[in-house]
């Protein structure tokens, strides 16, 4: 798959993960955005804002750690393994 590709198909996994969640999600428009995706608390109306890698390996199984655009607590990563089609939030400041 083309890495772009990926990195859109990433997205949309995210997206339903976190709308099964029972947030109101919106996807940023602009390509090279520190916030890929920004979700919204239907009931307190409190947005989390959040940046989607996607889960890679090296040939020996081991997995490379992504580390956000910006290094801003108020920006959550969301690590998507596009072949099992799990996501999972991950604190940047420790590898998980």
């Amino acid at each position: 798959m083309i890495k772009k590709n990926k990195g859109c198909y990433a997205e949309n996994i995210a997206v339903c993960y976190l709308q099964e969640k029972g947030y109101f999600v919106f996807k940023g428009c602009q390509t090279q955005s520190a916030i890929d995706l920004v979700a919204v608390d239907p009931e307190s109306f409190k947005a989390q804002y959040f940046d989607v890698k996607t889960l890679s390996r090296r040939k020996d199984g081991s997995q490379i750690y992504r580390v956000p655009r910006i290094r801003n607590k108020g920006i959550h990563i969301i690590l998507v393994d596009i072949s099992t089609k799990i996501c999972k939030i991950v604190n940047y400041d420790k590898k998980d």
